[in-house]
């Protein structure tokens, strides 16, 4: 459930979620004494250098209008200790924090990516990591999954890590998170409300039949998730999804470290957070420049929902 922060009142139901993790190349980290893959930001701006030095095979975090743009430089911005608002719902964006956030990854860009990810679409990073070109991208399942399905042989070489470390904290937000409301015209409220109880409580099926994409709100309600997640037949090798259940405990909600709010899901529909990082990964505007505009987009926002 997510609630408003100043009425208190819940406008939604969610009993599953998708956490994001880092997908990387285990034979491209391997040469560069990875082998599990890296395990916070600096480390993994180091081994991506290294490898597009040595292989030429980019890294592949996106700096585009979509979702996982918006998801993996969320997860930076958190790391290092910045956020858009504070838990009070006050502006935060333009900090000394996000100044740091946005030089480091306007580095890892002009390091080891490639121009095409100022043009990406919510696919792109799969297509990148499938075809076997990008050492390293920030997504679901849904790339390893396919992989077991179409190419067997790649399927072999991608791994799983849970988000990366930053000098403030592990965390990122989640890809797609199921939300269901009840009108307050309904006719039929009391057995709505029972409906979407048992549907929680049956969430087992629901996370056997998604392939572990969707991950229950309600852990109670799927007690042997993590042996499940460590020994799964159709993984190379079989515990490789194990990683979802640490990336699971480091996700959190849009608009952290406040409430998930009407204004904080237009921020990230509006991709304000990936403007702001694609300009000065561009040399359009300096960091501070760019944190100053994100912070007055932000405000516009707000008023218009207030």
């Amino acid at each position: 459930m997510h609630a408003e922060s100043r009425t208190g009142k819940h406008f939604a139901f969610s009993p599953s979620y998708t956490p994001v993790l880092g997908n990387f190349r285990i034979d491209l980290f391997q040469q560069i004494g990875l082998p599990n893959g890296p395990d916070n930001w600096d480390e993994l701006r180091t081994a991506v250098k290294k490898i597009r030095d040595k292989t030429g095979n980019p890294c592949g975090l996106g700096l585009s209008q979509e979702e996982d743009s918006n998801c993996v430089l969320r997860a930076l911005l958190w790391s290092f200790g910045a956020s858009e608002s504070d838990e009070h719902g006050r502006v935060t964006i333009n900090s000394p924090k996000t100044i740091e956030a946005l030089k480091f990854m306007r580095a890892l860009h002009k390091e080891s990516q490639v121009a095409e990810v100022f043009t990406w679409d919510s696919a792109s990073n799969n297509r990148a990591m499938l075809s076997g070109r990008a050492s390293y991208v920030f997504n679901g399942v849904s790339i390893a999954r396919t992989a077991e399905k179409q190419n067997s042989q790649m399927a072999a070489k991608i791994g799983l890590c849970r988000p990366m470390a930053g000098p403030a904290a592990r965390l990122a937000p989640p890809q797609p998170a199921s939300c269901y409301v009840i009108w307050q015209f309904s006719p039929n409220k009391d057995q709505a409300q029972q409906f979407l109880i048992d549907y929680a409580s049956a969430s087992g099926a629901a996370f056997r039949a998604s392939e572990f994409y969707n991950l229950p709100c309600f852990p109670e309600s799927v007690p042997d998730m993590m042996s499940q997640l460590a020994n799964d037949p159709k993984a190379m090798p079989h515990d490789k999804y194990k990683a979802l259940g640490l990336a699971a405990a480091c996700t959190t909600n849009v608009g952290y470290p406040g409430y998930a709010t009407p204004w904080a899901d237009e921020v990230f529909r509006t991709y304000v957070i990936p403007t702001m990082f694609a300009k000065v990964a561009r040399d359009m505007v300096t960091p501070e420049e760019a944190a100053r505009l994100a912070e007055a987009e932000i405000h516009r926002i707000m008023r218009g929902k207030t």
